[in-house]
């Protein structure tokens, strides 16, 4: 990129549209995909603060 790039109409960017991001390697894919795991069954997890605070509520 030069700083001509920055001139253009659209911007430095525009140039890129209508390409495909690049491609995500597999260990960031399975990092990523084990990591939104592992949220899932912290964020299913009812501690017992929670429960004394909304059980009444229910």
């Amino acid at each position: 990129m030069t700083n001509d790039d920055h001139h253009q109409p659209g911007g430095p960017w525009s140039a890129l549209q209508g390409r495909r991001p690049p491609a995500v390697p597999a260990a960031r894919r399975h990092f990523l995909r084990n990591k939104k795991s592992e949220w899932e069954e912290y964020r299913s997890e009812v501690t017992a603060f929670e429960l004394r605070k909304n059980l009444p509520v229910l």
